[in-house]
């Protein structure tokens, strides 16, 4: 062999030892960024058992920061492999682009929405903002390009189905209520969503049958799963499941090969059509009367809605962008929903219902793109269950469309938070799997591409950056919130902890709203003697970051409330007539934003009481019962501004109305002293006497409420009940004896 020869035959083996070495080299990068992604799509859907008390908002905020942290882990590992390995890059199929499409106007209605930060952020208490969106659409296409097997996807499935059954059992074998009442998710509803796919994974496995170990083991769990669903008092999943349970059924028996099943599936169909119309027009009293008690149970439900479409009404295209329901409801307030029947609650941030809710976030576009991903996903699936040749299999693509349906049906009841949002895409990227995997065998042909050191470096800074700012800096946030919270902080503490919470990137508006009702609570109650200049500090700072979230938000009407309740408060203390010239405006323009919520009125009476513009007090104290005559509380702040004003027949009259319009006089002991003390100041003794009986069957043991009753009684001419009122007096507190015998002394014989 010649020289030359020799020369090129070495610099062959050198480079095929160099290919050989980068291979090696590169299998192991490959295996470690399989391991991450692997271990850390095991570990990411172990969030809805993550609970820390001592944090803000404990069942919602460090579920979604372990979930996004988690994701951004395995997106740094998964961002290496696919610049290294073209298989694992993403392809798009009908699914993906629907997502992507659906995650697009979710941007685009954030932007044009009212308020971009909120819809971004969320708040701590929600954490449903396009952060999280980013993190759910990221994981989606994780899973999609990297489990291509089905042993990846019964692995997946079985780690969600274990953290079911952990979350089952510690619900089903706790002995206290609060746990029974949501378990690690800390709501009912939220905790039966949840539960609904875990026990559709389970039954889908279980009824496949691939191989004896996975049917045991789903088996079992199905056992311990599908009783935590069912007593779980989440009525719209309960219904749902069983809803599920037919339509599972009768795909099976449509997509047969058995002609006799087929015949027995439309039979089913006929006979559900028939006994439906038949309900419908002979109305049995058995079913009239379910269905008007649920109607009646519905109603708060129906106002919230009705609200919610009056709301898309007025920007039905674009929505009001994402989390920003909270402002057309106020909006459009219903002043009935200070009504028991009509719920109680006045503070909704969402509609209840995905259909209201993406519509007024998102409109027109944000619903097409939403019930897209539902099209696209159950086609493709009924697609592949005509062309599945082992029956066993047929369970598969129906459970999972039969999935998708009921999750549509039961969130027209309530709302997605992260353990649901988890499981969803988790759900999708299985049906890509199904419907749309390339079944083709994908290579690499080529030799691994080298990840340029730059490169790397750029994703460690931007993923470090997106974990410092989106993670660390909300967890941060949030126990600065807690500080403020905490009652066992004073004033001077809860300050600076609040001044904390300001130091980092995210929605501010909630953190300001907690501090402001922190320090307007202190002075309501009188609760500063000690400490005067730090509340004044603390009023300064309060004012400051209250005035730069209604700047922020000119269409909110809670924080133009709070505001405006936090400056009266500011002239309690400090007697400057600019600050009550203040409060006025501010809440002159909450009414604005929201003319039918009584809440404006009674504040904005309150102001005028302190102007002493007495006529203009009572008139919009009596504006707030004429927007729903009703609502007890309306008639009982009227009361206590007739108190002020001493007219005592008045006072006694607005006391009796809200009683007999609900508000609290009959359990809430707090009222029923406040009735008494009222009731007792201008000497009604008649009214007084009824809540003072009110009274001690709450708290039979006050001798106060005894002695008080004992005196009424003898005033209205009672005599004999006064006796004995006074006897039982001292029989409490013998120390009253002397008083008693005297008083006894001085009734008729």
């Amino acid at each position: 062999m010649g020289k030359q020869s020799q020369e090129k035959w070495d610099g062959r083996e050198y480079k095929e030892t160099a290919v050989k070495e980068n291979e090696g080299i590169y299998s192991r990068l490959e295996k470690a960024c399989l391991f991450i992604i692997q271990w850390g799509t095991y570990l990411v859907l172990f969030a809805p058992l993550i609970v820390i008390r001592s944090s803000y908002f404990p069942f919602v905020t460090p579920k979604t920061i372990f979930f996004n942290a988690i994701v951004e882990i395995i997106l740094a590992a998964y961002l290496i492999l696919a610049i290294s390995y073209p298989r694992y890059r993403p392809k798009l199929n009908p699914l993906s682009i629907a997502i992507l499409i659906f995650l697009g106007v979710l941007v685009l209605t954030s932007v044009l929405g009212i308020n971009f930060s909120r819809s971004f952020w969320s708040t701590h208490e929600r954490m449903t903002g396009l952060f999280t969106f980013f993190h759910l659409t990221a994981f989606f296409f994780i899973l999609t390009s990297t489990f291509k097997k089905r042993e990846d996807w019964e692995k997946i499935l079985g780690a969600s189905i274990i953290v079911g059954v952990l979350l089952s059992l510690y619900v089903l074998f706790s002995d206290q209520i609060s746990t029974r009442g949501g378990g690690t998710i800390g709501n009912t509803s939220f905790m039966a969503a949840y539960l609904l796919f875990d026990v559709f994974f389970a039954l889908i496995l279980f009824l496949s049958r691939r191989n004896l170990g996975l049917q045991i083991f789903s088996g079992l769990s199905l056992l311990v799963l599908a009783p935590a669903l069912l007593t779980s008092g989440g009525r719209g999943a309960i219904f749902s499941f069983y809803v599920g349970l037919a339509l599972l059924v009768l795909g099976y028996l449509t997509f047969s090969r058995s002609k006799i099943l087929k015949r027995i599936a439309l039979g089913l169909v006929l006979t559900t059509v028939i006994l439906g119309v038949a309900a419908f027009v002979f109305q049995p009293d058995f079913l009239t009367t379910k269905t008007n008690s649920l109607i009646h149970e519905m109603k708060p439900r129906f106002t919230v809605w009705n609200i919610a479409l009056k709301a898309f009404q007025e920007r039905p295209w674009l929505g009001w962008g994402p989390e920003n329901f909270h402002v057309p409801f106020n909006k459009y307030f219903n002043p009935c929903l200070f009504l028991g029947e009509c719920g109680g609650e006045i503070w909704f941030d969402r509609a209840h219902n995905i259909v209201f809710d993406t519509a007024t976030s998102s409109g027109i576009l944000g619903l097409l793109s939403y019930f897209s991903i539902f099209a696209v996903a159950i086609f493709g699936l009924l697609k592949v269950a005509k062309k599945v040749e082992n029956l066993r299999n047929l369970f598969l693509p129906l459970g999972m469309a039969s999935l998708l349906i009921i999750y549509l049906i039961q969130n027209g009841f309530v709302f997605d938070m992260i353990n649901s949002y988890l499981v969803f895409f988790l759900s999708l990227g299985f049906i890509s799997f199904l419907a749309f995997n390339d079944k083709r065998e994908e290579s690499d042909d080529k030799i691994p591409k080298p990840v340029h050191p730059a490169i790397l470096m750029m994703i460690i800074i931007v993923m470090g950056g997106i974990f410092w700012l989106g993670n660390i800096n909300q967890a941060r946030s949030g126990i600065a919130v807690v500080g403020v919270v905490n009652p066992q902080n004073n004033l001077e503490k809860s300050t600076v902890y609040f001044r904390e919470s300001l130091n980092y990137f995210m929605e501010k508006y909630e953190t300001r709203e907690t501090f402001t009702r922190k320090v307007s609570r202190l002075i309501f109650n009188r609760d500063f003697d000690d400490d005067q200049k730090a509340l004044v500090i603390a009023i300064e700072l309060a004012e400051k970051e209250m005035a730069k979230s209604a700047e922020e938000n000119p269409l909110d009407f809670r924080t133009h409330l709070f505001l405006g309740k936090l400056y009266n408060n500011s002239y309690i203390i400090s007697r400057n007539k600019e600050k009550l010239e203040l409060a006025q405006k501010t809440i002159e323009t909450a009414i604005i934003m929201s003319p039918y919520n009584q809440q404006g009125y009674w504040y904005l009476g309150e102001i005028k009481l302190v102007q002493g513009k007495r006529e203009e007090s009572i008139d919009l104290f009596q504006k707030a019962i004429d927007l729903e005559p009703r609502a007890g509380k309306s008639h009982w702040f009227l009361g206590l501004l007739y108190q002020m004003l001493g007219e005592n027949e008045l006072t006694s009259k607005k006391i009796n109305d809200a009683d007999n319009f609900g508000f609290d006089l009959k359990n809430n002991l707090d009222n029923l002293v406040e009735a008494i003390k009222i009731l007792n100041d201008i000497n009604d003794d008649k009214n007084l006497v009824v809540y003072l009986e009110r009274a001690l069957k709450l708290q039979p043991g006050s001798s106060q409420f005894w002695a008080l009753l004992a005196a009424s009684y003898a005033n209205i001419g009672e005599f004999d009940k006064a006796r004995e009122a006074a006897k039982k007096t001292s029989e409490i507190d013998p120390s009253l004896a002397p008083q008693i015998e005297e008083f006894l002394k001085s009734l008729p014989k």
